[in-house]
């Protein structure tokens, strides 16, 4: 080191000194009260900081696009043959019934005939009891045009059917063979009454005639005539005896054959009722198959309960091709759900009962609000789903609905089918100063 250059160190050094005592006498003049206030204020910024970041939590939210669905899907009516139409509901938007006609495509039945017809035989029961009931409740004359034919076979087959249990033709057969059985049961126990004595009798003059015969011929020469005649009313005694066996068992086989004949005619009658059975229960399910058919290619039939819809300008006798959407069914009564397809990187946080906030995209969520959410279920296994740039596994989660499409706002929503929006669940709440430390932690590492 040359000169020059160790007078200058000494200059600087000379500076630094100067200036360090200046520093140390501001310090030495600086009140110590002052340097206390501001450590505490210091101290109790860190704390308040600590304390709310502690306090304040707000949530974790894993963000879907849902779509919202109901139970219970619009039905599209379709002209099944091609005619025309005529209406039988009033106008648009009316409430219907599961069940009624709202229209039908014009043809050779009578509209009224053929639901007449089903009245009476939808969630009927054909049992032996029915029967009669039925008969009378069926219309003689209908015009049911095509399935005339199924419904007068039926009928035909009902009245044979009822006709045989009126007249009662077997039973009535039975009766009197029940009755010929128990009179000739009468007759036999007669004559083994008559039987018995005429034994009897016999017996005792066949002792008698014994006693005669033993006596000495001389003693009895006085007697044959008396002899004679008690040999006469032995051998007609036998003679009864032998008449009453021969009636006792002509009448007991008479007995037996209409035991058989019973037996003949509870066989012939079975198979008689299975018979009419048969008939009947064959020709109804023609009736039922062909009333459906009808109805399939004629009616426009409401399948709910709900609200119809005309998708096209309708008029009385306006033609319809087949094939052409005509009527559409809103149901009133709907189960209303959302449906998420979450990726699976989110997925997993995810549970059953997870509160959700759904916003619509029709109904901007500044100015009706959010629905609330619950998570119902998540299927166990996942899906892909095609994006523009990837596919990327997806997880269904179905969404429940408990106020419906009512909002916190207290808006009521109409509801459109797959309508889109935007479901937050929020998976956890955690505090500030968790977040915080989570942000340091990432930016250490």
């Amino acid at each position: 080191m040359n000169l020059g250059q160790m007078k200058a160190m000494k200059e600087k050094n000379k500076k630094l000194s100067s200036r360090s005592e200046e520093i140390a006498d501001i310090i030495d003049r600086m009140p110590i009260t002052f340097g206390r206030w501001v450590a505490i204020a210091v101290i109790a910024f860190t704390t308040l900081l600590l304390l709310f970041g502690w306090i304040i939590k707000y949530p974790d939210i894993v963000t879907g696009q849902i779509k919202i669905n109901a139970q219970n899907a619009t039905i599209r009516l379709v002209a099944n043959t091609s005619g025309n139409l005529h209406l039988l509901c009033g106008k648009a938007q009316d409430n219907i019934k599961r069940g009624d006609y709202i229209a039908v495509i014009q043809n050779s039945a009578s509209t009224e005939d053929i639901r007449k017809v089903l009245s009476i035989i939808d969630g009927k029961d054909l049992t032996e009891k029915q029967l009669l009931l039925l008969v009378d409740s069926f219309p003689n004359e209908v015009s049911l045009g095509e399935v005339s034919l199924k419904y007068y076979t039926f009928l035909a087959a009902l009245k044979s059917k009822a006709d045989h249990l009126k007249r009662n033709v077997y039973q009535k057969q039975k009766d009197n063979l029940l009755a010929d059985i128990e009179w000739r049961n009468r007759i036999i126990e007669d004559a083994k009454k008559i039987l018995d004595a005429t034994q009897n009798r016999l017996q005792v003059s066949q002792k008698w005639l014994e006693r005669y015969k033993s006596l000495n011929k001389k003693e009895i020469a006085t007697y044959e005539f008396e002899v004679d005649q008690m040999n006469n009313n032995y051998l007609a005694l036998i003679q009864e005896v032998q008449n009453c066996k021969k009636e006792i068992s002509a009448t007991r086989m008479q007995i037996a054959d209409n035991y058989h004949t019973l037996e003949r005619l509870d066989i012939e009658q079975k198979e008689k009722e299975r018979e009419l059975l048969v008939d009947i229960l064959s020709s109804f399910q023609d009736l039922k198959a062909n009333l459906t058919i009808w109805e399939q290619k004629y009616a426009f039939k409401a399948p709910f309960n709900g609200k119809v819809e005309f998708l096209k300008f309708l008029a009385e006798g306006q033609f319809l091709q087949s094939g052409e959407e005509v009527f559409g069914i809103i149901p009133i009564e709907n189960h209303i759900f959302g449906q998420v397809l979450l990726p699976a990187n989110g997925a997993g946080k995810v549970k059953e009962q997870t509160k959700v906030s759904v916003k619509l995209d029709n109904y901007p969520y500044m100015e009706y609000g959010y629905i609330d959410g619950v998570v119902s279920s998540i299927s166990l296994v996942s899906q892909p789903l095609k994006t523009e740039n990837n596919t990327v596994e997806t997880y269904l989660i179905n969404v429940e609905l408990p106020d419906g499409l009512t909002t916190n706002y207290g808006e009521h929503l109409d509801f459109k089918y797959e309508i889109g929006g935007t479901a937050d669940f929020i998976v956890k709440e955690r505090r500030l100063i968790e977040r915080l430390f989570d942000n340091l932690k990432k930016r250490i590492k």
